[in-house]
Protein backbone atom coordinates (compact mmCIF):
# COMPACT_ATOMS: atom_id res chain seq x y z
CA UNK A 1 0.00 0.00 0.00
CA UNK A 2 1.50 3.04 -1.50
CA UNK A 3 1.03 6.06 1.16
CA UNK A 4 1.08 10.06 1.13
CA UNK A 5 0.78 12.62 3.67
CA UNK A 6 -0.80 15.81 3.49
CA UNK A 7 -1.64 18.78 6.19
CA UNK A 8 -2.58 22.70 6.16
CA UNK A 9 0.76 24.03 6.76
CA UNK A 10 4.39 23.59 7.50
CA UNK A 11 5.72 27.02 9.18
CA UNK A 12 6.84 26.38 12.36
CA UNK A 13 7.67 23.88 15.23
CA UNK A 14 4.67 23.02 17.55
CA UNK A 15 2.23 20.72 18.72
CA UNK A 16 0.92 20.47 15.06
CA UNK A 17 3.67 19.95 13.65
CA UNK A 18 4.71 17.04 15.92
CA UNK A 19 1.67 15.49 15.11
CA UNK A 20 2.76 15.36 11.31
CA UNK A 21 5.84 14.27 12.75
CA UNK A 22 4.06 11.21 14.38
CA UNK A 23 2.73 10.12 11.35
CA UNK A 24 5.77 10.95 9.22
CA UNK A 25 7.11 8.29 11.87
CA UNK A 26 5.29 5.26 10.62
CA UNK A 27 5.57 6.19 7.11
CA UNK A 28 9.46 7.62 6.59
CA UNK A 29 8.76 7.56 2.81
CA UNK A 30 5.79 8.99 2.02
CA UNK A 31 5.47 12.24 0.76
CA UNK A 32 3.80 14.96 2.10
CA UNK A 33 1.32 17.89 0.14
CA UNK A 34 0.69 21.21 2.25
CA UNK A 35 -0.59 24.72 0.86
CA UNK A 36 2.14 26.48 2.75
CA UNK A 37 5.81 25.32 3.72
CA UNK A 38 8.81 27.28 5.45
CA UNK A 39 11.77 25.46 4.10
CA UNK A 40 14.60 25.18 6.63
CA UNK A 41 11.60 26.21 9.40
CA UNK A 42 10.35 22.47 10.40
CA UNK A 43 14.43 20.73 10.64
CA UNK A 44 13.90 17.33 11.21
CA UNK A 45 12.94 14.38 9.41
CA UNK A 46 9.91 16.19 7.90
CA UNK A 47 11.89 17.87 5.79
CA UNK A 48 13.81 15.11 4.67
CA UNK A 49 11.19 13.93 2.05
CA UNK A 50 9.58 15.34 -0.69
CA UNK A 51 7.20 18.11 0.37
CA UNK A 52 4.91 19.80 -2.68
CA UNK A 53 3.22 22.81 -1.55
CA UNK A 54 1.32 26.26 -3.30
CA UNK A 55 2.57 29.24 -4.02
CA UNK A 56 1.60 30.49 -0.41
CA UNK A 57 4.92 29.16 0.44
CA UNK A 58 6.48 32.67 -0.76
CA UNK A 59 3.74 34.32 0.76
CA UNK A 60 3.14 33.30 4.05
CA UNK A 61 5.28 33.50 7.09
CA UNK A 62 2.81 32.90 10.08
CA UNK A 63 -0.21 30.87 11.09
CA UNK A 64 -2.38 34.55 10.82
CA UNK A 65 -0.50 35.28 7.46
CA UNK A 66 -2.01 31.37 6.14
CA UNK A 67 -5.57 32.18 7.00
CA UNK A 68 -5.41 36.02 5.89
CA UNK A 69 -5.44 33.92 2.86
CA UNK A 70 -7.93 31.34 3.96
CA UNK A 71 -10.46 32.80 0.94
CA UNK A 72 -8.01 31.33 -1.89
CA UNK A 73 -7.84 27.97 -0.44
CA UNK A 74 -10.62 25.94 -2.02
CA UNK A 75 -9.24 26.89 -5.49
CA UNK A 76 -5.68 26.47 -4.58
CA UNK A 77 -7.32 23.10 -3.44
CA UNK A 78 -7.81 21.89 -6.85
CA UNK A 79 -4.04 23.14 -8.36
CA UNK A 80 -1.85 20.87 -6.06
CA UNK A 81 -2.71 17.07 -7.00
CA UNK A 82 -1.73 13.73 -4.63
CA UNK A 83 -1.18 11.37 -7.19
CA UNK A 84 -3.34 8.44 -8.16
CA UNK A 85 -0.42 6.05 -7.28
CA UNK A 86 -1.41 6.59 -3.83
CA UNK A 87 -3.81 3.91 -2.31
CA UNK A 88 -3.80 5.59 0.67
CA UNK A 89 -3.74 9.67 2.00
CA UNK A 90 -3.49 10.41 5.82
CA UNK A 91 -4.51 14.03 6.55
CA UNK A 92 -3.59 15.99 9.39
CA UNK A 93 -5.77 19.08 9.03
CA UNK A 94 -6.73 22.15 10.55
CA UNK A 95 -9.48 22.30 8.20
CA UNK A 96 -8.59 21.90 4.95
CA UNK A 97 -5.99 20.23 3.48
CA UNK A 98 -8.75 17.12 3.64
CA UNK A 99 -9.96 19.50 0.13
CA UNK A 100 -6.55 18.57 -1.29
CA UNK A 101 -7.64 17.32 -4.96
CA UNK A 102 -6.97 13.32 -5.05
CA UNK A 103 -8.31 10.33 -6.76
CA UNK A 104 -11.94 9.21 -6.31
CA UNK A 105 -9.44 5.57 -5.94
CA UNK A 106 -7.45 7.02 -3.14
CA UNK A 107 -8.84 6.18 0.54
CA UNK A 108 -8.25 9.14 3.27
CA UNK A 109 -8.66 9.41 6.41
CA UNK A 110 -8.73 12.39 8.68
CA UNK A 111 -6.98 13.66 11.69
CA UNK A 112 -8.70 16.96 12.26
CA UNK A 113 -6.70 18.50 15.02
CA UNK A 114 -8.45 21.94 15.51
CA UNK A 115 -11.61 23.19 13.47
CA UNK A 116 -11.56 26.90 15.62
CA UNK A 117 -10.57 28.71 12.39
CA UNK A 118 -13.95 30.56 12.06
CA UNK A 119 -12.78 33.80 13.21
CA UNK A 120 -9.24 33.82 12.43
CA UNK A 121 -10.65 33.75 8.14
CA UNK A 122 -13.45 36.76 9.16
CA UNK A 123 -10.79 39.72 9.77
CA UNK A 124 -10.90 41.39 6.30
CA UNK A 125 -14.06 42.73 3.74
CA UNK A 126 -12.57 39.76 1.59
CA UNK A 127 -12.58 37.47 3.96
CA UNK A 128 -16.53 37.94 5.29
CA UNK A 129 -17.30 38.38 1.81
CA UNK A 130 -15.90 34.41 0.74
CA UNK A 131 -16.77 33.28 4.82
CA UNK A 132 -19.75 31.20 3.85
CA UNK A 133 -18.51 29.65 0.65
CA UNK A 134 -15.54 28.98 2.33
CA UNK A 135 -16.86 27.19 5.58
CA UNK A 136 -19.36 25.53 3.16
CA UNK A 137 -16.31 23.78 1.61
CA UNK A 138 -14.88 23.08 4.55
CA UNK A 139 -18.06 20.80 5.58
CA UNK A 140 -18.19 19.36 1.93
CA UNK A 141 -14.68 18.08 1.81
CA UNK A 142 -15.11 16.92 5.13
CA UNK A 143 -17.91 15.03 4.74
CA UNK A 144 -15.88 13.70 1.61
CA UNK A 145 -13.65 11.44 3.35
CA UNK A 146 -13.49 7.52 4.35
CA UNK A 147 -12.98 8.46 7.72
CA UNK A 148 -12.47 11.42 10.08
CA UNK A 149 -10.96 11.36 13.74
CA UNK A 150 -10.57 14.73 15.85
CA UNK A 151 -8.44 15.47 19.20
CA UNK A 152 -10.61 16.76 21.49
CA UNK A 153 -14.11 16.17 22.23
CA UNK A 154 -15.44 19.93 21.80
CA UNK A 155 -13.98 19.71 18.02
CA UNK A 156 -16.46 16.46 17.98
CA UNK A 157 -19.48 18.26 19.35
CA UNK A 158 -19.16 20.95 16.46
CA UNK A 159 -19.01 18.62 14.13
CA UNK A 160 -21.73 15.56 14.66
CA UNK A 161 -24.40 17.25 12.86
CA UNK A 162 -22.51 17.04 9.38
CA UNK A 163 -19.95 13.89 10.43
CA UNK A 164 -21.95 11.87 13.26
CA UNK A 165 -19.19 8.59 12.87
CA UNK A 166 -16.42 10.99 13.72
CA UNK A 167 -14.53 9.58 17.19
CA UNK A 168 -11.71 11.03 19.60
CA UNK A 169 -8.66 10.33 19.41
CA UNK A 170 -6.11 12.32 21.91
CA UNK A 171 -2.89 13.71 19.93
CA UNK A 172 0.20 12.73 21.03
CA UNK A 173 2.67 14.04 23.45
CA UNK A 174 6.04 12.85 24.18
CA UNK A 175 5.44 11.56 28.31
CA UNK A 176 8.74 9.80 28.52
CA UNK A 177 10.27 12.94 28.39
CA UNK A 178 9.03 13.58 31.99
CA UNK A 179 9.49 11.06 34.56
CA UNK A 180 7.63 10.52 37.67
CA UNK A 181 10.18 12.35 40.48
CA UNK A 182 9.73 11.06 43.97
CA UNK A 183 8.04 13.47 45.84
CA UNK A 184 10.48 13.72 48.84
CA UNK A 185 13.12 14.72 46.17
CA UNK A 186 11.78 18.70 45.91
CA UNK A 187 10.78 21.08 48.29
CA UNK A 188 8.19 22.42 46.40
CA UNK A 189 8.78 26.10 47.60
CA UNK A 190 7.75 28.07 44.64
CA UNK A 191 4.70 28.13 41.96
CA UNK A 192 5.66 27.53 38.18
CA UNK A 193 4.17 30.28 36.18
CA UNK A 194 4.33 29.56 31.85
CA UNK A 195 4.99 32.24 30.18
CA UNK A 196 3.26 31.73 26.70
CA UNK A 197 -0.10 32.87 27.10
CA UNK A 198 -0.12 35.72 29.30
CA UNK A 199 0.70 39.45 28.05
CA UNK A 200 3.09 41.77 29.75
CA UNK A 201 0.91 43.80 31.64
CA UNK A 202 -0.82 40.20 32.95
CA UNK A 203 3.22 38.88 33.99
CA UNK A 204 3.25 42.39 36.01
CA UNK A 205 -0.08 41.75 37.62
CA UNK A 206 0.44 37.89 38.49
CA UNK A 207 4.34 38.72 39.95
CA UNK A 208 2.68 41.38 41.57
CA UNK A 209 -0.21 39.00 43.38
CA UNK A 210 2.57 36.25 43.67
CA UNK A 211 4.78 38.54 45.63
CA UNK A 212 2.20 40.54 48.01
CA UNK A 213 1.38 36.24 48.66
CA UNK A 214 4.77 35.76 49.85
CA UNK A 215 4.67 33.22 47.47
CA UNK A 216 7.94 32.20 45.50
CA UNK A 217 7.40 31.92 41.74
CA UNK A 218 9.96 31.47 38.64
CA UNK A 219 8.54 31.86 35.24
CA UNK A 220 9.01 29.43 32.61
CA UNK A 221 8.68 29.39 28.71
CA UNK A 222 9.05 31.35 25.99
CA UNK A 223 9.50 34.70 27.76
CA UNK A 224 10.70 37.28 25.50
CA UNK A 225 7.50 39.14 25.74
CA UNK A 226 8.30 39.92 28.81
CA UNK A 227 11.76 41.52 28.76
CA UNK A 228 10.99 44.32 30.37
CA UNK A 229 10.00 43.70 33.45
CA UNK A 230 13.02 41.28 34.12
CA UNK A 231 15.07 44.22 35.17
CA UNK A 232 12.33 44.33 38.30
CA UNK A 233 13.14 41.15 39.21
CA UNK A 234 16.24 37.88 40.14
CA UNK A 235 17.37 36.75 36.47
CA UNK A 236 16.20 33.04 38.61
CA UNK A 237 12.62 34.08 38.39
CA UNK A 238 12.53 33.46 34.71
CA UNK A 239 13.90 30.74 33.45
CA UNK A 240 13.48 30.42 29.42
CA UNK A 241 12.37 27.82 27.00
CA UNK A 242 14.37 25.01 27.03
CA UNK A 243 14.79 21.76 26.27
CA UNK A 244 12.92 18.73 27.86
CA UNK A 245 15.47 17.67 29.99
CA UNK A 246 15.97 20.93 31.43
CA UNK A 247 12.07 22.00 32.07
CA UNK A 248 11.23 18.32 33.57
CA UNK A 249 13.10 18.68 37.24
CA UNK A 250 11.81 22.62 37.44
CA UNK A 251 8.54 21.10 36.62
CA UNK A 252 8.84 18.61 39.17
CA UNK A 253 9.89 20.39 41.70
CA UNK A 254 7.64 23.16 41.60
CA UNK A 255 4.35 23.39 43.76
CA UNK A 256 2.22 23.63 40.94
CA UNK A 257 2.17 25.36 37.31
CA UNK A 258 0.25 28.10 36.88
CA UNK A 259 -0.90 28.61 32.96
CA UNK A 260 -3.29 30.49 31.11
CA UNK A 261 -2.32 29.53 28.01
CA UNK A 262 -4.81 28.71 26.00
CA UNK A 263 -3.33 30.05 22.23
CA UNK A 264 -2.26 26.37 21.94
CA UNK A 265 -1.49 22.69 22.95
CA UNK A 266 -0.81 22.46 27.00
CA UNK A 267 2.72 20.36 26.51
CA UNK A 268 4.20 22.20 29.69
CA UNK A 269 0.51 21.52 31.86
CA UNK A 270 0.47 17.88 30.65
CA UNK A 271 4.78 17.71 31.31
CA UNK A 272 3.56 19.37 34.68
CA UNK A 273 1.26 16.31 35.22
CA UNK A 274 3.46 14.01 33.74
CA UNK A 275 5.93 14.53 36.70
CA UNK A 276 3.29 14.21 39.19
CA UNK A 277 2.58 17.73 40.23
CA UNK A 278 -0.44 19.20 40.13
CA UNK A 279 -1.42 22.34 37.58
CA UNK A 280 -3.57 25.51 37.84
CA UNK A 281 -5.41 26.49 34.99
CA UNK A 282 -7.41 28.48 32.63
CA UNK A 283 -10.58 27.58 32.42
CA UNK A 284 -10.26 27.67 28.57
CA UNK A 285 -8.03 24.62 29.03
CA UNK A 286 -10.68 22.07 30.06
CA UNK A 287 -10.85 21.18 26.53
CA UNK A 288 -7.30 19.82 26.87
CA UNK A 289 -6.87 18.62 30.69
CA UNK A 290 -9.11 17.56 33.76
CA UNK A 291 -9.11 15.07 36.89
CA UNK A 292 -6.64 14.74 39.79
CA UNK A 293 -4.44 17.47 40.08
CA UNK A 294 -6.26 19.83 37.76
CA UNK A 295 -7.30 23.05 39.41
CA UNK A 296 -9.17 25.86 36.92
CA UNK A 297 -9.65 29.80 37.36
CA UNK A 298 -10.16 32.64 35.77
CA UNK A 299 -7.27 35.45 35.39
CA UNK A 300 -8.57 36.90 38.41
CA UNK A 301 -6.82 37.58 42.03
CA UNK A 302 -9.51 35.88 43.85
CA UNK A 303 -9.67 32.93 41.66
CA UNK A 304 -6.12 32.29 41.29
CA UNK A 305 -5.65 32.60 45.17
CA UNK A 306 -8.32 30.03 46.12
CA UNK A 307 -6.82 27.53 43.45
CA UNK A 308 -3.58 28.08 45.08
CA UNK A 309 -5.22 27.64 48.45
CA UNK A 310 -6.56 24.22 47.32
CA UNK A 311 -3.15 23.14 45.93
CA UNK A 312 -1.52 23.72 49.69
CA UNK A 313 -4.49 22.29 51.33
CA UNK A 314 -4.52 19.24 49.44
CA UNK A 315 -0.29 18.69 49.26
CA UNK A 316 -0.16 16.01 52.01
CA UNK A 317 -2.68 14.12 50.02
CA UNK A 318 -1.58 14.26 46.59
CA UNK A 319 -0.47 11.31 44.67
CA UNK A 320 1.63 11.58 41.62
CA UNK A 321 0.54 8.55 40.28
CA UNK A 322 -2.80 9.28 39.65
CA UNK A 323 -2.16 12.65 38.21
CA UNK A 324 0.69 11.10 35.76
CA UNK A 325 -2.20 8.92 34.73
CA UNK A 326 -4.31 11.47 33.81
CA UNK A 327 -1.92 12.35 30.70
CA UNK A 328 -1.49 8.63 29.12
CA UNK A 329 -4.18 9.07 27.52
CA UNK A 330 -2.22 11.23 25.01
CA UNK A 331 0.72 8.86 25.27
CA UNK A 332 2.56 8.87 21.96
CA UNK A 333 2.88 5.31 21.38
CA UNK A 334 -0.78 5.20 22.30
CA UNK A 335 -1.65 7.71 19.41
CA UNK A 336 0.81 5.77 17.02
CA UNK A 337 -0.45 2.61 17.77
CA UNK A 338 -4.22 3.71 17.09
CA UNK A 339 -2.88 5.27 14.19
CA UNK A 340 -1.64 2.08 12.82
CA UNK A 341 -4.73 -0.26 14.24
CA UNK A 342 -6.59 2.38 11.71
CA UNK A 343 -4.57 1.92 8.97
CA UNK A 344 -4.35 -1.91 9.18
CA UNK A 345 -7.87 -1.74 8.10
CA UNK A 346 -7.21 -0.59 5.24
CA UNK A 347 -4.94 -3.11 3.81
Amino acid sequence: MKVAITCDYLLERNHYTEVIESICELFPEARLYCFAHREGMILGHIEQRMITSTYLSKKVKTEDEFYAHSYQIPSLAKNIFVSCEYDLIINISKGFSQGIKRCDKSKIITYLYDFGFENKIRKTFVQKFFHSFVLSWVKKTLKNTDMVMVSRADILEDIKSFLPNAEVVPPPFRVSDYSLFPKTMFKHHYFAIEATGLSLEEARELAAWMTEWELQFQFIGNDEHLNSMKTDFETNKFFGNRCSGEHAPVLAGSKALISFNNHEFPNLALATMATGRPVILGNELKKWIHGTGAYFASFHKGSIRAMIDEVIANEDELDGQKIRAHVMEYHDIKFKAHIKRVLDSYT
